[in-house]
């Protein structure tokens, strides 16, 4: 069932097996051994396109739950050992994962010594079906702003039956290489942005439909010659001088001070990306999710009912 979901997520049986750590003719085996047992064609291949039936989707779904079930059962298990090991899933954008939960982690460990934390560190909506799926136990990810709907930003659903709490909003700044013919001169028009060639985030990137709602308002495109997932990427390839970016103020900062890259002040846009946890609803949520929860709550300031919060204490 694990290869079956990891199969139709991923689209290949290469990727499958990687995710489990095993070889691909031992996924297309099982998987063969699967139909034969439910006596029905799952899928189909084509080329490198792998098809679902109506009969594998129906088996799809019901394998899902049986994860997000045995993902439950751990977790509930592992609360009977008192928080004295464990293991907590947790997925964040790279930001949050930088800026915002280092201290988090190192109170965490403090407290809590024997519990393993396995962080997932990608873009926000391939975390969602992580947490979703039940692969993931908590999510800290960009949120709408500017703007924007929830449903502009995840038009499949990923946030349905998901409690979102805000934890950290930034500013979004607009950069140059140096010595471009936009820096030092002062406010300039939005429009200029799209005269230049412009690095931006991949497509599905929250912090991507941001920023182009914001310019799109304006009646701006832009001239995309660039697509990076990596923010720190992108700033380094606008130091080298491929083209203009608008990245979160933490990543350019310390590069601002030092000449490396160079701010652009643009009349009447501002623009700000926020944070948000993200924690799936009505499904059983481990001792040692809410044991973190009750860290971020404390070490963050962010309001949090009590019922997803184990107190603050290190293991009896």
């Amino acid at each position: 069932m694990k290869y079956l979901v990891s199969l139709a997520d991923s689209g290949s049986f290469t990727a499958a097996a990687r995710e489990h750590f095993v070889t691909q003719p031992a996924v297309s085996i099982q998987l063969r051994k699967l139909q034969e047992e439910l006596g029905g064609r799952l899928f189909e291949v084509k080329g490198r396109e792998i098809r679902f039936t109506e009969e594998g989707n129906t088996v799809l779904e019901y394998a899902r739950r049986y994860i997000d079930l045995e993902g439950q059962l751990m977790r509930e298990l592992g609360d009977l050992q008192g928080l004295r090991k464990g293991r907590l899933s947790l997925g964040t954008i790279d930001a949050a994962s930088i800026y915002v939960l280092p201290g988090i982690f190192s109170r965490f460990h403090e407290l809590y010594p024997g519990i393993e934390v396995g962080l997932e560190i990608s873009s926000t909506l391939p975390l969602l079906k992580g947490l979703k799926s039940g692969r993931l136990d908590l999510v800290v990810g960009s949120l709408h702003s500017g703007g924007l709907s929830s449903a502009d930003l995840f038009p499949g659903g990923e946030l349905d039956d998901v409690e979102i709490f805000p934890v950290y909003r930034e500013r979004l700044v607009a950069i140059t290489p140096p010595g471009h013919p936009l820096s030092g001169r002062g406010a300039i028009k939005p429009a200029k942005l799209g005269e230049y060639p412009f690095i931006s985030f991949q497509k599905e990137s929250v912090t991507r439909k941001i920023v182009e709602k914001a310019l799109a308002d304006k009646g701006i495109s832009l001239r995309i010659t660039m697509e990076i997932d990596s923010q720190e990427a992108i700033r380094n390839l606008v130091a080298s001088g491929l083209g203009l970016s608008i990245l979160p103020e933490w990543t350019v900062s310390e590069y601002i001070k030092s000449g490396r890259v160079a701010a652009l002040e643009i009349k009447g846009l501002e623009m700000e990306r926020r944070l948000g946890l993200m924690v799936p609803e009505g499904r059983y949520l481990s001792s040692t999710a809410r044991a973190f929860l009750a860290v971020m709550r404390e070490g963050l300031g962010i309001k949090l009912p009590d019922r997803l919060c184990v107190p603050e204490r290190g293991p009896k």
